[in-house]
Formats: structure tokens, C-alpha cells, sequence
């Protein structure tokens, strides 16, 4: 646990804390040609940061369970960046990142939880 008595009111609520770092075996994004494509990545209980890089672009949703991506919904994240996303642990225990390729093209998705 941080020591956030260091800090100021504004500084605490901005503060981040590392934890540990686990390294996923990389996945790779399927194709946008059928949502059965979806991969469906069941995150550490600890898991309260996800980082993310992606060959490809992809569409994402966090789920307590394995849902497939909707183009329509989804939100995209860009190829070749490095991406940190806060896991949003207020829906429940279990959560799952789900990600699929936004185009034909699949591509490798490398992800580390913190």
C-alpha cells in the first residue's frame, strides 16, 4: 500500500501505485469477419491495471464473463501504441477483457497486468 500521507489532497487522488507486474502469453486478434472470433482473457483478481499493445487495431469490453466484442458499442484502441487501461473491478470478481480485430487482419495482442 502506498504511502499517500506524503502528498497533497490533489496529488493523492491523482497518485498510482504500482503492484506487480505478470506478463500474459500473447494473444492474438482474430478476425473482424465473425464476433466468434473474440478472445476472451479471464484477468488476475489483483488486476487493477491493464497494459495493452496491439498490432492491430482492436475493439475491446470488459465483462464478467465471455462476451463477444460489438463494433457497434465497443471501444477501439489503436495499433502499435502502448495502451493502460484501469480494470473496472466494480463489476464484480470476475472480469474478463475481450478483444477482437477491428478489420480482417488479425495480429498479435501482448498484454501485462499490474
Amino acid at each position: 500500500m502506498a504511502d499517500l500521507h506524503t502528498y497533497s489532497v490533489q496529488e493523492s487522488l491523482n497518485a498510482t501505485t504500482g503492484g506487480q507486474w505478470t506478463v500474459s502469453s500473447a494473444g492474438t486478434a482474430g478476425s473482424s469477419a465473425d464476433v466468434a472470433n473474440t478472445i476472451h482473457k479471464s484477468l488476475l483478481g489483483n488486476t487493477g491495471t491493464l497494459g495493452i499493445y496491439s498490432a492491430v487495431e482492436i475493439y475491446f469490453n470488459f465483462a464478467t464473463s465471455e462476451t463477444n466484442v460489438n463494433a457497434s458499442n465497443d471501444m477501439i484502441i489503436p495499433k502499435n501504441t502502448m495502451t493502460f487501461i484501469t480494470v473496472p473491478r466494480g463489476l464484480g470478481l470476475t472480469i474478463y477483457f475481450n478483444y477482437n480485430s477491428t478489420s480482417t487482419t488479425t495480429g498479435a495482442v501482448r498484454l501485462v497486468e499490474c
